[in-house]
């Protein structure tokens, strides 16, 4: 809130040289995204970290953001309440929802902070990450969720989409999808679990078509990350027997540095 607040006060002349002594000083660099390429494996990044585990130690410390609700968040701008409103939508009946790449708990945060009818005993939530942060994310887990939820039941950890789902209504997938390189093996994936909802959230997309770039969002470290033709991933949604039913743009449509075309973050909702 009070960074929000900073940043809305600050003149741009004073605020956007902060801003870029801030990102340079954390190892972020000048801009965000850099290169063009025609697949992940060709952007030169340096070791990946996210397997790490002194960073995952540091991620599973933002579960503490569990602790106590957050009711600035319903006004996010940057999609994170797509989730909790498909969820509040649903919640009259037993619901579970399996968040792939979901960090921290993400998802549950934003749902619990959402959607003020909760229940615990007819919801289940299940995060799929790497194998370092479900390790950290155990250690910490179970006294934060009996403190704001007074049970842990409802919460799985694990390391690889379960082969089944049973009864899964919800899959989000926040951010993650671009960064697999196999990706349409682990929408497929996701996909054969039927859930009846499946958010593809703040994912870039293009009208040119599909290609890679480096991204810096890791202090000192590039990773690669895909940038989605609108119109092909639709299809190959639809081909897993999926439609759009709503989609929500975060930004405006930018070029960055020697791509092809403009690129803009998006949240679909697809339904079964």
């Amino acid at each position: 809130m009070l960074r929000a607040l900073i940043t809305d006060l600050t003149p741009p002349i004073i605020l956007r040289p902060a801003q870029m002594l801030w990102r340079r000083a954390r190892g972020l660099g000048t801009h965000t995204f850099e290169g063009c390429y025609r697949t992940l494996a060709d952007a030169p990044c340096g070791e990946s970290r996210y397997n790490d585990d002194a960073l995952a130690e540091d991620i599973a410390a933002k579960l503490e953001q569990l602790r106590t609700p957050d009711t600035h968040l319903i006004f996010d701008g940057e999609g994170r309440s797509v989730l909790p409103l498909i969820v509040g939508q649903l919640c009259q009946r037993t619901i579970s929802v399996l968040d792939f790449g979901g960090g921290p708990c993400t998802g549950l945060r934003l749902i619990a902070d959402q959607v003020p009818n909760l229940d615990a005993s007819c919801f289940s939530y299940t995060l799929v990450e790497t194998p370092a942060l479900c390790r950290a994310i155990k250690r910490r887990i179970d006294p934060i969720l009996m403190e704001r939820f007074k049970t842990v039941s409802f919460v799985d950890i694990c390391d690889a989409i379960p082969s089944t789902g049973e009864d899964v209504a919800i899959v989000n997938a926040s951010s993650v999808i671009q960064y697999i390189s196999d990706w349409q093996s682990t929408v497929a994936q996701l996909a054969a679990l039927s859930p009846g909802y499946f958010i593809v959230g703040l994912t870039p997309f293009t009208d040119a078509p599909m290609y890679a770039r480096q991204q810096l969002n890791i202090p000192h470290r590039h990773i690669a990350t895909w940038v989605f033709n609108r119109d092909e991933f639709l299809s190959t949604m639809r081909d897993l027997g999926y439609r759009p039913i709503f989609e929500a743009n975060h930004d405006v449509a930018a070029t960055y540095a020697r791509a092809p075309a403009k690129s803009i973050f998006k949240s679909i909702v697809f339904q079964r």
